[in-house]
């Protein structure tokens, strides 16, 4: 068969259709991949989108809760600060109440001590004694109460100055050496060279440290010691009242400074008091910015160290002093 040029061209054009074909067979196969692919992501789509709407219900649902928790507590808060508030002014008309008869029953005691009604006889004089401490105890009892409800209720009002160790401390010797002397306590305070201020609440200082060293006084046994140092570093001052009492437990460190709380707790117990003074204490130097910390060893004594801001002096060319504020 003789080859010509229309063999040839139709020998090309069946060919280049064969390949035609196959592209578009690859393309539909391609196409249709790519279509069951989007069908698969769709389905997928579809599952996620309803576990999110599922998740956003959810989501609300916790969130009204949580609405509604929070609700709860802010009603729960307002009610307990009512009552705080009630309880800290029923404490303090009530703690007037009593102060004023006990304050009277002490007035009569000073008068018939004067002997202003007649002469008393020495069983008189010890009789009257007796009730005099009783009504002085009652006051502190009444006063430790009141002022702890105060703390409570943070209405504490601080006057922050500058204040000189030594004279501050040199005042308390005398009140303290007294109360050791009556228990027969060796009792020794190294006060601090002059200069040397901190600032604070003098007032409140002045409680803290009667109450650390009453503390002190109160559960030391006869013939014991009691020690008050002070030692100055970069930034703070430290007072330490140290004894050589029975101690405290190492697990009973930080409970000693909750409220109401006596580690003698038993109906023949030989101290007396609410157990707040230490509470009282803490509350009234974390108020001012110091720190109370308790050392202790049983059968050996403790340490309560009371931490202070210092502030540096120097003297003046005048020759005085002045004081600058350390930090």
């Amino acid at each position: 068969m003789p080859f010509t040029f229309s063999k040839v061209n139709a020998v090309i054009r069946a060919v280049r259709l064969s390949r035609q074909r196959e592209v578009a067979a690859a393309r539909m196969a391609a196409l249709e991949e790519s279509n069951n692919l989007l069908q698969t992501q769709a389905r997928q789509l579809e599952h996620q989108t309803k576990e999110a709407r599922e998740l956003a219900h959810e989501l609300a649902l916790t969130n009204e809760e949580l609405r509604s928790a929070m609700s709860e507590a802010r009603k729960a808060w307002q009610a307990a600060d009512a009552a705080n508030r009630s309880k800290a002014e029923f404490l303090a008309v009530m703690s007037h109440e009593l102060r004023t008869p006990l304050n009277s029953i002490g007035g009569y005691v000073d008068l018939l001590e004067m002997e202003l009604r007649g002469p008393l006889t020495d069983s008189q004089k010890s009789d009257l004694q007796r009730i005099k401490r009783g009504q002085q105890h009652l006051l502190r009892l009444i006063n430790d109460i009141l002022n702890f409800t105060r703390l409570e209720a943070t209405e504490v009002k601080y006057e922050i100055i500058d204040v000189p160790l030594r004279a501050l401390l040199t005042d308390l010797d005398a009140v303290v050496s007294s109360l050791a002397t009556a228990k027969e306590l060796d009792y020794d305070c190294d006060v601090p060279p002059g200069g040397v201020f901190t600032r604070t609440d003098p007032d409140k200082l002045r409680q803290i440290l009667i109450n650390l060293l009453s503390n002190a006084v109160k559960f030391t046994p006869a013939g014991g010691r009691i020690k008050v140092s002070c030692a100055a570093q970069e930034k703070t001052v430290s007072i330490s009242v140290e004894d050589n009492g029975p101690g405290i437990p190492a697990d009973k460190l930080e409970v000693v400074f909750e409220p109401f709380v006596q580690l003698d707790r038993g109906l023949t117990r030989t101290t007396e008091g609410t157990g707040l003074g230490l509470a009282i204490s803490r509350g009234l130097a974390r108020g001012m910015g110091a720190e109370i910390t308790l050392k202790s060893e049983v059968g050996k004594g403790s340490v309560f160290t009371l931490v202070l801001p210092l502030v540096r002096t120097r003297a003046t060319p005048s020759g005085g002093v002045r004081a600058i504020h350390s930090g």
